[in-house]
């Protein structure tokens, strides 16, 4: 067996097994060359094509894997776990032993000698295939938002709910799990964490928590707390082709049955994503994921809840990376790579709460077609808004699952104008619960008529808050080939082709007499569109 190369800084520090895994004598496939690379919990060994993962034998409170049998036992519950969304990638767990000579081995017969450790066995991913690589070469595939949420909504759909238990995972749990994070994180102010950028942080945290322990518990009762990934980042993300299947998750939370690691509101899921987006220089696809997300969800009080959930998921990569910068076995230029992210990560946490709105109305108009549910809902979790879609209450109203397609002519069936009538007053009812709650609103709906749009400001009028009043507007032929590339299973909408041009004729355009309004250009970018309403409303104090 070949003598284990040479490690730089900190290789003397490395166990004795891992030293031994770097010689490719211990592979049964015999790779040409081994790669090491480390996180604050893991050792991984990059073989040619296939990757092996151990634990490490750390407790960080909130991970304790120091038994010989806690690892084993993650290892399993890693493999198991994350075939949920990448179900050909992770193979076995297998041993490590220890040889006779004094050498070591992997994925071999346990009889082969002493087992020493275990390891998790995963088919190797092209590196230039995630997300990650494929934005820093500016190959992403220009659906890739799309086909990601479209995955995300049926794992979210298929997981677990969590157990109704409030002190677990709702208000109580919340208010607990920041106590405990905010405790352990103490240690890096003034380190990795300005001092003032963790005060900003905890007020803006502990205000959330107290204002919205209702919306928490009531989001756990509704079954929007899951058995999620945890850990979902561009890295983790794989486009291996076209098809829907070749879109891979990767490498989710194994280790810890807290609340806020692995068992998360599916919010948390969709902010880390979002917030990696922004972190790597790409904010608008992070407000377009949230707001295709919310919108083919449906989901009226996850806006309200992102701002938080995204600096919680900051918060947590600047605590992890400053473990890691403070890790003895990890290289010293790396440490300093990792004290640089970390500062970067507790800044953009403190942010997150000085961009959202006050209290007010949003009345998003224009015709089918025109991005207006989009939108709504990247407006709505940039700015900690409620979302309300009248397609959405249009069909919980009648009875119907909401992706449930009845399409019918113009002003027939679901679309009669009874049951807009109905549609309207039931988001105009909400609208005004929300804001007495203290919450900005986004109202996503055609609006059609001068009398629709006077009857929602009136809403905001009653409650003493600013309104704005969105018109989106694009040409025929975007509209309507929009309206023909719709997923039908992120679509809420019936639109065809023929109600569009039958809505047209009817449509009354917004006009400046009807108050402060805001006329877009819809072929923009769903983000920038989200930014520009963002920066017309009032911030929160």
């Amino acid at each position: 067996m070949a003598d284990a190369p040479d490690l730089p800084d900190a290789g003397d520090a490395l166990p004795d097994y891992v030293r031994g895994l770097l010689d490719p004598a211990a592979y049964p496939h015999e790779p040409e060359s081994v790669e090491l690379a480390q996180t604050h919990i893991s050792y991984v060994f990059i073989a040619d094509g296939f990757v092996y993962k151990t634990k490490k034998p750390v407790d960080f409170g909130f991970i304790n894997q120091v038994a010989a049998e806690t690892r084993e036992r993650f290892c399993h519950a890693e493999v198991a776990l994350n075939r949920r969304l990448a179900p050909d990638v992770y193979l076995d767990v297998v041993p490590v032993v220890r040889l006779p000579d004094g050498g070591y081995a992997v994925d071999v017969p346990r009889d082969r000698g002493e087992v020493v450790e275990w390891a998790v066995k995963m088919r190797r991913l092209p590196d230039d295939r995630t997300l990650a690589a494929l934005l820093e070469a500016g190959a992403a595939p220009p659906d890739v938002i799309e086909r990601i949420v479209g995955r995300l909504i049926a794992f979210h759909a298929e997981t677990r709910a969590v157990d109704y238990d409030p002190a677990f995972a709702g208000g109580a749990g919340v208010r607990g799990w920041w106590g405990r994070e905010f405790g352990e994180a103490e240690r890096f102010i003034d380190g990795t964490w300005d001092a003032r950028a963790a005060a900003r942080l905890r007020a803006f945290a502990d205000a959330t928590v107290e204002t919205e322990q209702p919306l928490f518990d009531a989001r756990l009762a509704e079954g929007r707390v899951v058995e999620g990934h945890g850990d979902l980042h561009a890295r983790h993300v794989y486009v291996l082709g076209p098809r829907r299947e070749d879109l891979v998750i990767v490498d989710c939370i194994e280790f810890s049955e807290w609340f806020h690691f692995r068992y998360v509101d599916a919010g948390y899921d969709v902010a880390f994503l979002a917030m990696d987006l922004e972190a790597r220089g790409h904010p608008e696809l992070g407000d377009e994921l949230a707001g295709r997300y919310i919108a083919a969800a449906a989901d009226e009080t996850m806006g309200v809840l992102q701002p938080l959930h995204r600096a919680f998921r900051a918060f947590v990569r600047g605590k992890v990376e400053s473990i890691g910068a403070t890790a003895s076995e990890v290289p010293a230029a790396e440490r300093r790579r990792l004290a640089d992210s970390a500062a970067a990560y507790f800044r953009l946490a403190a942010e997150y709460g000085e961009r959202r709105a006050a209290p007010s109305l949003v009345v998003v108009a224009g015709l089918p077609g025109t991005g207006k549910s989009t939108v709504g809902g990247a407006l709505a979790g940039r700015v900690g808004a409620a979302y309300l879609s009248s397609d959405a209450i249009r069909k919980r109203l009648a009875g119907i699952d909401i992706h449930e397609h009845r399409p019918a002519g113009f002003r027939e069936g679901l679309y009669a104008p009874e049951l807009t009538a109905r549609t309207y007053g039931e988001m105009r009812r909400r609208a005004a619960a929300h804001l007495a709650a203290g919450r900005p609103v986004v109202l996503d709906a055609t609006h059609a008529r001068v009398a629709d749009r006077e009857a929602a400001l009136a809403v905001a009028r009653a409650a003493e808050v600013p309104a704005l009043l969105v018109e989106l507007r694009t040409t025929d032929a975007d509209a309507l080939a929009r309206i023909e590339s719709r997923q039908a299973a992120l679509a809420t909408s019936d639109a065809t082709p023929e109600i569009y041009r039958e809505a047209r004729e009817l449509y009354e355009p917004v006009v400046a007499t009807e108050g402060r309004t805001l006329a877009l250009d819809a072929s923009q970018s769903v983000g920038a569109l989200a930014r520009e309403v963002a920066e017309a409303l009032p911030r929160r104090a």
